[in-house]
């Protein structure tokens, strides 16, 4: 075969299972490589229910592998993706919700208390409401009195028009109350009897309705059928300052909604959890917000890391899994499969590239993630379609465009503690610059961009250089060089600014490195 005919994966998990068939979910569950920290079952029982990690390092995949791994036990999911399915309107509109619960005319203030959290546990209500309207003959609570009341609290508000095409999150929200669907009153007050705050003839107070939502899903009583609720997408971005503290706010309090709601779960031995994958750095800007989070990330989460010390790389998992992804492709085109590691890498890879063996080359370009050489490959696949091998001149090739796409990548994490203007300063400081470097050498490269860079200027005004150079080891873009090597990735926790740095090997050529 080609190079192009080898199915390497998506840079986005997701897109993988963009048509959501049964032929797509088939090839990404028999091409998945588990981690060998996790054990996928804690999940599915309550145990765990956060996935940590850098971007990359394959949490989308892993929550749509338990996803599949739940159907085929024939259990039910359903996603829901904070970045995707929440535009600026509904974001601003649970930040009055929240404000209209707290019962506080302080619209403008930045915080709202635990308001977040009862209307995100309002929000994951909804959805499991509406799982159950759907799926009559699926039964997660048994069908009694106290399942109709849930029910019947839950969905009494009105969200709008959903022939318009517009998805509502939330009931539109005048001076704290609401309006409910037509005749609901007297079924719920008659027929229900439902204590709420009524204040005219078809209106009600929201907060009354998320109070008694929640001691609602207390009484129920679990049936055999289980719901998981898959959360995607917490990502933060300091575009603007006002939106990011809303956004630390809303997920700071969905991790706390997620973790309460699931303890509750076990506590009663319901069969509906809430899990939910969050990135590093997104818990660190999340997790010093003024409420403590640490506790239960680390109690009911695992991280996802993949910079294993293994002896033999060509063994290391993160290539295991192209080996799975090459073989699934020879079958799928009808081919003789490989049956070793050896086979795939002599029948599609030249086995050197700059003196290195082709494997622990391609780890080196990496931050040890599996994106990271599915983007690699992928890139040759584009520029290279006819070609039989991933050859010396085909790595050497794709370079540059490795490296450029890879920072568009590393730009998206940095936004979540710089804006736009602060992000081109710190390329600018890297931009040309000699490595290794000490931390006088780079302070001295940063002074002289400062003086012809306003955005140099302004990064340096806001933060100190070895703050700056702390985060960027954080994320991989530099780590220490000398007599050992050392990038966080790799599970060094910290950057020694008094000894020798260097930029990524594969980010060398985008920032013009000069090499000593």
């Amino acid at each position: 075969m080609n190079i192009s005919n080898l199915h390497i994966g998506s840079v986005d998990a997701k897109n993988e299972l963009i048509d959501e068939s049964p032929t797509s979910k088939k090839q990404f569950y028999d091409a998945f490589l588990v981690p060998e920290n996790i054990v996928v079952d804690k999940f599915l029982n309550g145990q765990q229910f956060f996935i940590l990690g850098l971007k990359g390092t394959g949490k989308t995949a892993l929550l749509r592998y338990i996803a599949i791994e739940a159907e085929k036990k024939n259990f039910k999911t359903h996603f829901v993706l904070f970045k995707t399915n929440f535009t600026e309107e509904d974001r601003d509109t649970f930040k009055r919700a929240a404000y209209t619960v707290a019962n506080t005319s302080e619209i403008n203030s930045d915080e709202v208390g635990d308001d977040y959290v009862s209307i995100w546990q309002w929000f994951f209500h909804r959805e499991i409401v509406k799982f159950i309207k759907e799926n009559k003959d699926y039964h997660i609570f048994e069908n009694d009195n106290n399942l109709e009341k849930y029910i019947a609290c839950v969905s009494a508000p009105k969200l709008g028009d959903e022939k318009s095409g517009i998805k509502k999150w939330l009931p539109k929200i005048k001076r704290g109350n609401i309006e409910i669907e037509a005749g609901m009153k007297d079924y719920i007050t008659g027929k229900i009897g439902l204590d709420l705050e009524w204040t005219d003839d078809n209106k009600v107070m929201f907060s009354s309705i998320v109070r008694q939502s929640d001691e609602l899903f207390k009484r129920l009583k679990p049936s055999t059928g289980k719901f998981y609720l898959m959360v995607d997408e917490l990502e933060l971005s300091l575009t603007k300052q006002k939106q990011y503290k809303r956004d630390i706010a809303l997920i700071r309090d969905l991790v706390i909604a997620v973790s309460n709601l699931n303890k509750l779960s076990r506590s009663q031995n319901f069969g509906t959890f809430l899990i939910t994958s969050l990135r590093s750095e997104v818990l660190n800007s999340v997790s010093s917000s003024g409420k403590e989070i640490n506790k239960d990330t680390t109690d009911f989460g695992i991280t996802l890391y993949w910079h294993y010390s293994f002896r033999n790389q060509k063994e290391h998992p993160l290539m295991n899994i192209l080996y799975k992804k090459i073989q699934l492709s020879e079958r799928l085109n009808n081919v003789q499969v490989s049956t070793s590691s050896d086979e795939v890498l002599a029948e599609y890879f030249v086995s050197h590239v700059q003196n290195k063996p082709v494997f622990e080359y391609i780890l080196l370009q990496t931050w040890y993630r599996p994106r990271d050489i599915v983007r690699l490959l992928t890139i040759a696949q584009k520029l290279f379609p006819n070609n039989s091998q991933f050859s010396h001149d085909v790595f050497d090739a794709i370079r540059r465009q490795y490296a450029q796409d890879t920072w568009i990548e590393i730009t998206e994490e940095l936004k979540a503690k710089f804006t736009n203007e602060q992000i081109e300063g710190i390329k600018l400081i890297l931009t040309g610059v000699k490595v290794p470097f000490t931390l006088a050498e780079i302070s001295i490269e940063a002074d002289q961009k400062k003086g012809l860079y306003n955005e140099v200027e302004t990064l340096l005004n806001e933060s100190k250089l070895p703050s700056i150079l702390s985060i960027l080891y954080n994320l991989g873009i530099i780590g220490n060089t000398g007599d050992k090597v050392r990038f966080a990735f790799r599970g060094d926790d910290s950057l020694l600014l008094n000894k020798s740095m260097k930029i990524h090997d594969a980010l060398g050529n985008y920032f013009s490195v000069e090499y000593r």
